[in-house]
């Protein structure tokens, strides 16, 4: 199967006008972004829903394997909720790379809201055999 980023995923896609449309830097080791999440990503009133936590995590370790040049998909994503994420207020994303073995790389990612970690995350992303293909 080939993967085609094309330009619309609801994270970091800027030709997704109702996404996040997050933009990564690099300070040091880490990959981070900034981000504020809407209330209507919540679950509970006030609390950022567990599953858009996760994806969060997912798309900073992603963009952090992709900071030393390759692209991969997830394979495995553990997710650890430390404390509620809430809306409507900023949180910060921050991701390293931690390992890599030929096609197999490991990162570990975490949202940071008021200085406090409120999530964090483990991950195996696998470089596919066919690439990554961008088409905008």
């Amino acid at each position: 199967m080939a993967f085609i980023d094309n330009g619309r995923c609801f994270l970091c896609g800027n030709l997704n006008p109702h996404g996040f449309q997050l933009r990564f830097r690099q300070e040091g080791e880490h990959t981070v972004t900034e981000t504020t999440i809407p209330w209507y990503y919540q679950g509970f009133d006030g609390v950022v829903h567990g599953g858009i936590v996760a994806s969060l995590l997912d798309e900073i370790m992603s963009y952090a394997v992709k900071s030393t040049g390759q692209i991969a998909v997830t394979g495995t994503l553990t997710v650890k909720y430390v404390a509620p994420c809430r809306t409507e207020q900023p949180v910060l994303l921050r991701g390293r790379v931690v390992h890599h073995n030929g096609r197999i790389m490991e990162a570990q990612g975490e949202i940071i809201q008021e200085e406090k970690i409120v999530a964090q995350g483990k991950g195996i992303f696998v470089i596919p055999r066919e690439g990554v293909k961008k088409s905008v």
